[in-house]
């Protein structure tokens, strides 16, 4: 029974993704992805939450869009198909607006996140190679090797957090950055049923 199981595991384990194939063929045209999105009207667009002049997206529509685009390689841009009733000019302008102005809301955010994250790094290189140097002046002077310890802690505080971004993190909030500049520069279309 213990087999069965092993090799069913291995099975799912080993399953292989067609996400290229199925991308071209549902949703790329010359080289753009068009994102389909069925609604009804407005109101599955704009949240109920919104006041008039302030509108944000319906957080069940915001998850499928960014959800959909996370499927889509970064290389291609897109297209926001809203397929649904005949929406008057106003109610379009009102929809683009909207998703632009969330669209621009996780930019910003994803910007002063990435700030953020370069303002760190640069205080754990100052830190790192301060903590560096004050470790090899202890070393000369005190022979005890138990303050030595703390400034070796220290040193390797800095020390992680900065080797970390480099070849960790610095990609994902590059990623993070790309991804919120792709959904900024998002196209919308409407198509009538």
């Amino acid at each position: 029974m213990n087999s069965q199981k092993h090799n069913k595991r291995e099975e799912f384990y080993y399953k292989k993704s067609y996400l290229e194939h199925r991308l071209q063929k549902d949703v790329m045209v010359d080289g753009i992805a068009h994102i389909p999105c069925r609604v009804e009207g407005v109101d599955d667009i704009i949240s109920k939450f919104s006041i008039k002049g302030c509108e944000s997206l319906d957080g069940e529509f915001k998850d499928y869009l960014l959800e959909f685009i996370d499927c889509i390689p970064d290389e291609y841009p897109v297209v926001f198909e809203i397929h649904g009733p005949k929406f008057t000019d106003e109610e379009k302008n009102l929809i683009i607006e909207t998703i632009d102005s969330d669209a621009d809301y996780l930019l910003g955010k994803t910007e002063s996140e990435n700030r953020h994250h370069r303002k760190v790094f640069w205080w754990m290189a100052v830190g790192t190679i301060g903590s560096g140097i004050l470790l090899a002046l202890i070393r000369k002077i005190i022979s005890d090797d138990i303050p030595i310890e703390f400034f070796y802690v220290l040193f390797w505080l800095f020390a992680d957090a900065f080797v970390r971004y480099i070849f960790i993190e610095n990609s994902d909030y590059q990623n993070e950055k790309i991804r919120a500049g792709r959904i900024a520069s998002m196209k919308v279309e409407f198509v009538e049923d």
